[in-house]
């Protein structure tokens, strides 16, 4: 089912570092920083039922999920559900590469979203957050590799 009802929102700078403070995958940001954060992601909503990321799609923008529940497959097997606080999409944002799964809207999803051009203009105009919030990512990235590295090794040992 490819339907993409994704509607972007313009709520304000102050709104979405709220939003972001929310989180616990910000709580390394301090409120100053989340201000400078929050002009790089867009709000989006998106029904529940609807796709949101395509596996194999071209990809270059990751989201962190804000409200609702959201499910990532891979060739039709679910992998997880993500809660508020999830990010997904961040591979695509770093490399460029096909999306490596599918996500879908399960519950009516809220999101913030930041592309490819709005991490690069971070990059450009705030170096050293944008090094900051890399390392978020890539430590969350690393955390996933070796879960799946264990439970690779778990499932080779049966």
């Amino acid at each position: 089912m490819k339907v993409n009802k994704n509607q972007q929102s313009n709520a304000e700078s102050p709104e979405i570092a709220a939003m972001l403070d929310a989180t616990a995958w910000t709580h390394e940001f301090s409120w100053s920083q989340l201000l400078v954060l929050s002009h790089y992601f867009e709000l989006c909503q998106i029904p529940a039922s609807c796709l949101i990321y395509d596996e194999g799609d071209a990809g270059d923008a990751m989201a962190l999920l804000i409200k609702g529940l959201a499910e990532i497959s891979k060739q039709g097997k679910t992998l997880a559900q993500l809660k508020p606080g999830r990010t997904f999409g961040e591979m695509s944002l770093l490399d460029g590469q096909p999306r490596s799964a599918s996500v879908i809207a399960v519950k009516e999803c809220l999101y913030l979203k930041m592309t490819r051009s709005h991490f690069n203009a971070l990059i450009q105009e705030h170096p050293a957050l944008a090094v900051k919030l890399l390392l978020k990512i890539g430590g969350l990235l690393s955390q996933a590799l070796r879960l799946t590295s264990g439970q690779l090794c778990e499932t080779l040992i049966d």
